[in-house]
């Protein structure tokens, strides 16, 4: 006991003793104004901090040493201050102004490496989406948003990074998804649950592209999606938001189902604020959309709450829950190409009910400028139920994970992360049956800077599995990632990682019929398997445009796939090898002094299928998207552009005799959409409203994602935000 006490004492000392304290203020170089929010790192230690609503900042208890305070800001210029703390109990006291720049280059970054840092110190490819592009576009699901990233794709509600996906039938997924850097995955279908979480309290959304297994276990052999949630205000602010809006009429007059026009609207509600050391932010939204398809409507409810206390300048605990109800139609697929709006008879009056809830914690800890640990966790439950079979289906599923993260840095050129991770599945579900299951993970990773221009990274972690009746498996994925900087605004990058993907509960035990095709399980489904390369390359040329081009290639293994043994029979199985091979190029430019903005985003995809020598399904060679945004005062004008290449390969079996389930189901063409976006940002006339108009498919172009579904018409919607 002495000695626990002597230990605990010499932890606090260390906080205490030798220490000094940095304070200071950040404002607009140009108007003087304070800045709110600036991300604010001490480079030499795992410390940071944001600027309060006057532009403030404070970093007490730093012991003595030689420092340097790193400031981000979107649409600014960043900043590096080498600092010096030599004296005991020293105020450090800066002024410090930041330049207004056309073009983010260095945002802060939490994914990669699962810490903070600029997003030119990272070895991989990441994009990422803030809060205002998300506003911008009123995307209503992260889904919607994910439309807008170079290197992804949706094949309806299906992700697909750089080829990596296809299309799975809505059972297991290839890219993890994690809500504030815990994985958020359903325990029966193993499926990203998009609409559960509450776009208007996410602040930005971060893509990392290529195997992650790594830092992240199964399901990240494709990429990671990262939803993190927004900060709570330091002063009380209430947001406001409705929209409304319609769909047009279909092009062709066979498709016209209905002589009512179909509605869209929603309405949501936060209020954030912070009382001295404990802070909560609130939110509700509802929505309600007639669906452009017949039995296609929708009705969601979101109810959102996230505590902080913080019990010290350097503890903080943070607790989270939010809970999602839908009642929706279902529409699997058209019932032929002259009722393309329409669903087949059997179809008809066909419903599904869900709700969802999650509970998460996050613990931090500084035990010393140089050393700190996190305990995070989750309770993800699933509940959804049908009336597409004769008595009905539903399904129960609980995911209970945790995580104990450590990160040291012993010096300002060398970091260490490591970590221990677990969870729990069960599952109760008529068509999958009851299963349970679990995982237990152990990770390291170590970042070096031998030189100020060269950066490495070596990490590996092992995870073991365990499925129910599934045989158990392990595996070792090593990750490797290198940096160089040779001048200022020139980066290279290279990266290697293993990536694995443990099969769903679903494509295991699934027993179901789809038309004259039973579906059965498979208890012999062993795991997926990939190895990834990346080569890169980011040029900036001065504060108006930056250029990157990333070369890429995974090689998969053991790729399951839903394939027809037997007619009428199926299951999922492990029958495909696999290789994807492409390259992805973006550039950003920022024009006439922040007036015009534009972003251009291309990626190229060889996929491989190697077992049958033939391309992989459901993947379009050529992605491109563009956007570009003027300002003119208090006006917004934006315009965005995208194309997808004709899908080569689809499940030709499900089209054809002799099963043919979905008539028609072999029409498919180029996609060339084009959104239109005017908005008035009253705020900056002292008027807390910003009013949108936003067109999609402005062109009505006519276009399927999935086989036997047509996408949306013309949309056009009118948002209205207020700011108190």
């Amino acid at each position: 006991m002495k000695h626990l006490v002597a230990i605990l004492f010499a932890s606090a000392h260390l906080l205490v003793a030798n220490s000094a304290t940095i304070t200071g203020r950040v404002t607009d170089r140009s108007s003087g104004e304070a800045l709110v929010g600036v991300n604010i790192v001490l480079q030499g230690t795992l410390r940071g901090t944001t600027t309060s609503t006057q532009g403030e900042f404070l970093f007490p208890n730093v012991t003595t040493g030689a420092y340097s305070l790193s400031f981000s800001l979107i649409g600014y210029q960043r900043q590096t201050l080498p600092i010096a703390v030599v004296s005991e109990d020293e105020i450090l006291d800066f002024q410090i102004q930041l330049s207004p720049i056309a073009i983010q280059t260095e945002p802060v970054i939490v994914t990669a490496s699962k810490r903070e840092q600029s997003l030119l110190e990272v070895p991989v490819s990441v994009s990422v989406l803030d809060a205002a592009g998300l506003a911008y576009r009123n995307s209503l699901t992260i889904d919607d948003a994910l439309r807008y990233i170079p290197g992804v794709n949706m094949t309806e509600f299906q992700v697909n990074i750089r080829g990596s996906s296809g299309y799975g039938r809505g059972v297991g997924s290839r890219v993890l998804m994690l809500v504030d850097g815990i994985p958020f995955l359903t325990g029966d279908t193993g499926e990203l649950n998009f609409e559960t979480i509450p776009v208007g309290q996410v602040d930005r959304i971060e893509v990392v592209k290529g195997a992650s297994s790594a830092l992240y276990g199964s399901s990240a052999l494709g990429g990671v999606i990262n939803v993190l949630t927004r900060p709570i205000a330091e002063t009380p602010e209430t947001r406001i938001r409705t929209y409304g809006g319609f769909y047009n009429s279909p092009s062709h007059s066979q498709w016209e189902w209905t002589k009512e026009t179909r509605f869209s609207n929603g309405q949501s509600v936060s209020h954030s604020r912070k009382i001295d050391n404990v802070g909560f932010a609130v939110f509700g939204s509802r929505l309600a959309d007639d669906g452009y398809r017949q039995n296609d409507f929708r009705r969601r409810y979101n109810a959102y709450l996230k505590t902080r206390y913080d019990i010290s300048s350097f503890d903080a605990l943070t607790l989270t829950f939010n809970i999602f109800h839908q009642k929706r139609g279902s529409f699997l697929y058209w019932k032929d190409l002259n009722n393309a709006l329409v669903p087949p008879d059997d179809q008809q009056g066909d419903r599904v009910q869900s709700t969802r809830f999650f509970v998460s914690g996050l613990f931090n800890r500084t035990v010393s400028p140089g050393f700190f640990y996190s305990v995070k966790g989750m309770w993800f439950r699933n509940n959804f139920s049908d009336n597409v079979s004769v008595t009905g289906d539903r399904s129960e599923s609980d995911v209970i994970r945790t995580e104990v993260q450590a990160t040291w840095s012993p010096n300002a050129t060398h970091i260490i992360t490591s970590g221990i991770e677990g969870h729990i599945d069960r599952v109760d579900a008529d068509l999958f049956g009851k299963h349970s299951g679990g995982g237990i993970a152990v990770y390291a990773q170590d970042e070096l800077q031998p030189a100020e221009q060269f950066r490495a990274t070596l990490g590996a972690r092992l995870d073991f599995q365990d499925v129910d009746s599934l045989e158990s498996s392990s595996q070792l994925n090593p990750k490797v990632g290198l940096l160089y900087i040779p001048v200022q605004g020139t980066t290279l990058r290279a990266s290697f990682g293993r990536g694995f993907r443990s099969p769903s509960v679903a494509e295991a035990f699934v027993t179901t019929q789809v038309g004259p095709l039973r579906v059965g399980p498979n208890p012999t489904l062993k795991p997926e398997r990939s190895y990834s390369y990346e080569l890169g390359a980011s040029q900036l040329f001065g504060d108006v445009a930056l250029i990157d081009v990333a070369l890429f290639q995974t090689d998969f293994t053991n790729l399951i796939e839903a394939s027809v043994t037997t007619f009428p029979q199926a299951q999922f199985s492990n029958v495909t090898k696999a290789r994807i091979q492409g390259i992805e190029t973006s550039a950003k430019f920022g024009l006439f002094t922040k007036a015009l903005f534009v972003d251009i985003g291309y990626t190229y995809v060889y996929p491989k299928d190697r077992t049958k020598d033939d391309i992989l399904k459901y993947r379009p060679r050529h992605v491109l998207y563009a956007s570009g945004l003027l300002r003119y005062g208090a006006l917004r004008v934006g315009v965005d552009f995208r194309y997808l290449s004709r899908v080569e390969r689809i499940d030709e079996e499900l089209v054809t005799p002799p099963l043919a389930i979905v008539k028609d189901g072999g029409q498919r063409v180029e996609i060339l959409l084009t959104d239109v976006r005017l908005a008035a940002d009253l705020t900056q006339l002292d008027f807390p409203l910003v009013a949108s108009l936003n067109i999609t498919n402005i062109f009505q172009y006519n276009y399927v994602e999935l086989i036997g579904n047509l996408g949306p018409p013309r949309n056009i919607v009118l948002v209205l935000e207020a700011k108190l």
